[in-house]
């Protein structure tokens, strides 16, 4: 029984950066998708990386002014 718990765990690990990624605005599109395949790869590393180097606010839009 413990292994069992130990197993659940160790997936909730695992799938918890994917989760970040996916439900995170700081990316969209295949940028979000290159990050989760690499954070699927390198899973805790992918994640610090992806929280280091996107920035925090992601994309602005742009604002049509209209004189």
């Amino acid at each position: 029984m413990n292994e069992v718990i130990f197993l659940i765990i160790l997936l909730i690990a695992y799938i918890l950066p994917v989760v970040i990624v996916l439900n995170s605005k700081r990316t969209q599109g295949h940028e979000k998708n290159a990050w989760l395949i690499g954070i699927v790869f390198f899973s805790w590393l992918g994640l610090i990386m992806y929280l280091a180097i996107v920035p925090k606010h992601g994309r602005k839009k742009r604002q049509n002014k209209k004189p």
